[in-house]
């Protein structure tokens, strides 16, 4: 069987999404796949190698959303709509992404995802500032802010709308399973 890394991201955040990000292991990611345990992952030595493998693409991922918003030939103002819509996108069709960023688990667990989730809000955050002093220089964005405070209060109140979102979704799957128990 050739596994694609699109195959692995989606059975690992299927894992995430079902079971939490410490149930995320070579057993249980083959389990996910229907795949015997002892195929060979190629590049997953250990259970670390998947939650690299996506938080990898996760910024794969941002990245490529600031490069389609960045060409997009739009305005500052458009160019900022595109790229929180898309974002948005990406996390509802993904939303073990959310799990992971929100993770307290893992920031006390691993330093090393620590250091690709701060490159990922780097990448974000430096696209946004760069969209702000456009808008600004531009005279379509007209607040007296500082660029990089106005930045942090926009990426603090998505932050705050995701997990918002994430928590609520979260809540209604409590639910329906509590339904399913009842009936």
């Amino acid at each position: 069987m050739d596994l694609k890394t699109t195959d692995i991201v989606e059975a690992g955040g299927k894992v995430i999404l079902t079971s939490g990000i410490e149930a995320l292991s070579l057993n249980n990611l083959a389990k996910e796949l229907k795949i015997d345990y002892d195929l060979p992952f190629n590049f997953l030595r250990k259970d670390d190698d998947i939650l690299k493998l996506l938080l990898e693409s996760l910024g794969i991922e941002i990245k490529q959303l600031i490069i389609d918003a960045r060409v997009s030939g739009k305005s500052p103002e458009n160019e900022l709509q595109l790229l929180f819509e898309r974002i948005y996108k990406l996390f509802n069709e993904k939303p073990y992404y959310l799990t992971i960023i929100y993770s307290t688990e893992l920031e006390e667990r691993d330093a090393w995802s620590q250091v690709i989730l701060s490159g990922i809000k780097a990448d974000i955050k430096a696209y946004l500032l760069e969209i702000i002093k456009k808008g600004k220089r531009e005279t379509l964005f007209k607040n007296n802010l500082e660029s990089r405070s106005l930045t942090k209060r926009i990426l603090g109140s998505f932050r705050s709308f995701m997990n918002e979102q994430r928590l609520i979704t979260k809540m209604v799957k409590d639910i329906e399973n509590l339904k399913v128990i009842i009936d």
